[in-house]
């Protein structure tokens, strides 16, 4: 699997559902921490991130991937 210590979430954060104008960009340690930023629970945004559900809500506007 790998040492998860090392890696940090990216959260692009963008103005519109086309994700042509990007606001903000997050580093991030934990699924958590961008639960919390996103006003969601981890669960639902790590399924997201998984493509195991649609975007729905705050997630019409981000992109999450992991840097290692």
């Amino acid at each position: 699997m790998g040492n998860k210590k090392n890696c940090v979430w990216i959260l692009e954060l963008f103005a519109n559902k086309d994700k042509t104008e990007l606001l903000k960009v997050y580093e991030l340690q934990t699924m958590r921490d961008v639960g919390y930023v996103l006003d969601m629970r981890p669960t639902t945004v790590s399924n997201f991130y998984h493509n195991l559900i649609h975007a729905r809500g705050n997630l019409n506007f981000v992109t999450i991937y992991q840097k290692k």
